[in-house]
């Protein structure tokens, strides 16, 4: 399972089997953009997509239903599209390996997320267990 990019689908059925393979490319994204090994330039290519979602000005205005929302989606997919055909195919293949044994960065970094926020979310939910309880007893008064 090598991707170098991804075409238009031609059916409904493609077009299902792409969008249950969007987490996979996400994750091949993510890997590529944190490995050195792809050039500073390549990387860019992410930079300009970014900016150009975030900057109010479009090609068709956001405004105008559906197809205001079209360029945006668009630029994304040929701008990753072009950001994973361009990047070194070695580097692409590895990752592609690591991301079917489950074993890539993206996974890990979630892990630890996961770990870290863990804590934080029991001590947030016993914290509103604590107000919850007050504003109970508060309105049995």
């Amino acid at each position: 399972m090598v991707a170098r990019g991804f075409r238009p689908p031609k059916d409904p059925k493609a077009a299902l089997e792409l969008m249950r393979k969007m987490p996979v490319y996400g994750r091949l994204i993510w890997a590529l953009a944190r490995d050195p090994r792809v050039p500073t330039r390549q990387k860019l290519v992410l930079g300009a997509i970014a900016g150009y979602l975030v900057f109010p000005l479009d090609i068709i205005p956001d405004f105008i239903p559906v197809i205001g929302q079209l360029d945006d989606l668009g630029v994304l997919i040929f701008g990753l599209d072009f950001f994973i055909r361009n990047a070194p195919r070695e580097v692409v293949e590895e990752h592609m390996g690591r991301i079917a044994r489950n074993d890539d960065e993206l996974t890990h970094d979630l892990e630890r997320a996961q770990g870290v926020l863990a804590g934080r979310a029991s001590e947030l939910r016993a914290t509103l267990d604590r107000i919850l309880s007050r504003d109970r007893e508060g309105d049995n008064s």
